[in-house]
């Protein structure tokens, strides 16, 4: 087991986002009308942008401390002009290769990210009695264990992989073997010392194996049917075997009948194409 602890994520400011987002924010801000209008666009498919606004948003500054759930009510919260600011501050994947060599396709995890958030905010409307906004971004942040674990400490993550691929082991189960801990521990971390509702913490721990008996169970058996979904459309994570519910058993446990289930398929299929093409990325 290595000597890495939980305690050095909880001082993190910000996790970082590929080239390609930054340079698309930064492209926007030499058009003021264009920004103004295409921000919150631009980073609605981007996990750490969004986790950097809803930092700031739920600040006990703006009034609603520990109470901002989505990057739309965040959006709405903030205006343009901060969010701007709050997103240039963000660093970019490439100053982290220098450490050691990446053990993660960023490209492929940000597509996946985008895709799990559009179908779980499609899931959310189409179960109904469920805040759709929040279902995105719970989809859209669930893997930001995975990016600050893999970018912060390479090398401690390298080993998880190493560990995994030598065991025939899930990359969870090898996360608690090699560090002690998971990187759905590491979101967790995170998000509670930046202040984010204890719904979407909730949310992430128990994504992977969501039960009933656990609080906001629903809405984590919708981050985890969507991960199902966007991997079999051909969108997976590139992440080593995370162990996951069966499909049938997460529709169990949402009461949703495989009927129900393939008359939505086309529309969260529509969801996905959407968010594919929103977010620009090569």
């Amino acid at each position: 087991m290595t000597s890495l602890t939980l305690d050095p994520f909880r001082s993190l400011k910000y996790l970082p986002s590929i080239p390609e987002q930054i340079d698309n924010v930064l492209l926007a801000t030499g058009a003021s009308s264009s920004m103004d209008y295409s921000i919150v666009e631009m980073i609605q498919y981007d996990p750490a942008m969004a986790m950097a606004v809803l930092k700031v948003a739920n600040t006990p500054i703006y009034g609603y401390s520990g109470q901002i759930s989505s990057l739309q009510q965040a959006a709405g919260l903030l205006g343009p002009g901060m969010i701007k600011n709050t997103v240039l501050r963000i660093p970019i994947l490439e100053r982290f290769s220098g450490k050691t060599a990446l053990s993660v396709d960023y490209m492929q995890l940000w597509i996946h990210s985008g895709i799990v958030a559009a179908i779980s905010g499609g899931l959310g409307r189409l179960i109904g009695e469920m805040e759709s906004d929040v279902c995105f971004t719970a989809g859209l942040i669930h893997d930001a264990g995975v990016i600050a674990l893999s970018t912060y400490f390479p090398a401690e993550f390298a080993k998880t992989q190493d560990f995994a691929d030598k065991n025939q082991v899930g990359l969870m189960e090898a996360e608690q073997q090699v560090l002690g801990f998971s990187h759905l521990e590491v979101a967790g971390e995170i998000m509670q010392a930046w202040g984010l509702p204890l719904q979407l913490s909730q949310v992430i721990l128990q994504c992977a194996k969501p039960a009933k008996n656990n609080t906001h169970w629903e809405l984590a058996g919708i981050v985890a049917l969507a991960k199902s979904f966007a991997s079999e459309w051909g969108f997976p994570s590139g992440l080593k075997d995370i162990a996951s519910t069966e499909r049938g058993g997460l529709l169990d446990l949402l009461g949703v009948s495989e009927k129900k289930l393939d008359q939505w398929e086309p529309e969260l299929k529509k969801y996905a194409e959407f968010a594919l093409d929103t977010m620009k990325i090569p």
